[in-house]
């Protein structure tokens, strides 16, 4: 079930996005403690919290059986900040149903195209997606980004 999320679930979602990123990301982060470090030391809590839950953005949590498997983050110019989802969700629609909102949220809103920056792990995913490569991908802090969009 997708849902909107709430202030009291900033612990769980951070835990989703790092658990994510050290799991499912590791075509990125290429499981240099390093570059895994630096890429979870913003991850707090309290940063969760700041981004997530404010009067410019929007974001959605996915529960299946009780638990929070996933989130995703939209802001109101249309940036999708992130969505990621828990290893064991992975295939079964989690992600897509996650975008899905993200795009609906984005509609209402009356913004007519999502923008991104995907991970080499995920730019498959968006591509399936309808998400086109807006340039070519960029390097930051030894990884590749993928700048992305779709028309809404």
């Amino acid at each position: 079930m997708i849902q909107p999320a709430q202030p009291e679930q900033a612990a769980e979602i951070c835990a989703v996005i790092r658990r994510s990123i050290a799991e499912l990301c590791v075509e990125d982060h290429g499981n240099d403690p390093d570059k895994l470090a630096r890429w979870l030391e913003n991850k707090t809590v309290e940063n969760c919290q700041r981004w997530l839950f404010n009067s410019r953005s929007r974001a959605f949590v996915a529960i299946r059986n009780g638990q929070l498997v996933g989130v995703a983050h939209l802001d109101k110019n249309g940036y999708l900040y992130l969505c990621y989802v828990l290893a064991s969700v992975i295939g079964l629609g989690v992600g897509r149903q996650l975008l899905q909102a993200a795009e609906a949220q984005a509609r209402q809103w009356g913004v007519a195209e999502i923008t991104l920056e995907s991970t080499a792990t995920a730019w498959t995913f968006y591509k399936s997606q309808g998400y086109q490569l807006m340039q070519v991908p960029v390097t930051a802090d030894g990884m590749l980004f993928y700048p992305m969009c779709k028309s809404l």
